[in-house]
């Protein structure tokens, strides 16, 4: 009888040790996606940039990224084949890019065109925040359809969704508040999967 509750304490820690692991890859996908972003606000703070500067600056931190997100995707792929769950599956991938698209085209093209905001910087503050809730709430929900349920993902969509009530009235400073709340979003976002881990790993 020993034996077996001592088998079961084994497969318990380790089964923590990845749940663990999973968190602390999400939460490393969501702190490189704030550091580019912050990044971004720190230069244009300091430089004028054209159009297309801000253009070729987010289409090569987005090359970066994407290379850093599938290289953690393959280590979740690889722990999630050790738990039974489907995190990296196709159809999860589908669903999960899907969302990200809509997010864009709902948040950089239809939204703006809507003139929500007081002036054209907050609109376009309201696009910003409106792509990063609608795009991340899309991807919890693809997780959720397939039984990964993170929950620590929850302050990535919604407190952009309130920096939206904040944004729409301001004269001026519009995208920068509104880009600080998606940094707290992200950051609560980042510090909640690191205390899931924590937890996964004390059992």
């Amino acid at each position: 009888m020993g034996d077996v509750e001592d088998l079961k304490e084994v497969l318990n820690r380790i089964e923590g040790k990845l749940i663990a692991a999973s968190k602390v890859y999400s939460a490393l996908n969501f702190a490189m996606w704030e550091g580019i972003m912050i990044l971004y606000y720190l230069i244009i703070a300091h430089v004028d940039l054209e159009s297309w500067m801000s253009a070729l600056y987010w289409a090569v931190a987005f090359s970066v990224a994407m290379y850093f997100t599938f290289r953690i995707w393959k280590r979740l792929e690889a722990l999630d084949r050790k738990r039974d769950t489907d995190r990296t599956s196709d159809r999860v991938g589908m669903l999960t890019g899907l969302s990200w698209g809509i997010g864009a085209l709902l948040g950089w093209f239809v939204i703006p065109m809507l003139n929500l905001g007081v002036n054209r910087e907050a609109s376009l503050a309201i696009g910003l925040l409106s792509f990063i809730s609608i795009s991340v709430f899309g991807m919890w929900l693809t997780f959720n359809a397939h039984k990964i349920r993170d929950a620590e993902m929850i302050p990535a969509f919604l407190v952009p969704v309130i920096g939206i009530i904040s944004v729409h009235a301001r004269d001026s400073g519009a995208m920068l508040v509104g880009g600080l709340f998606i940094a707290l979003g992200f950051t609560l976002t980042v510090m909640w999967y690191l205390y899931s881990a924590f937890r996964a790993i004390e059992g």
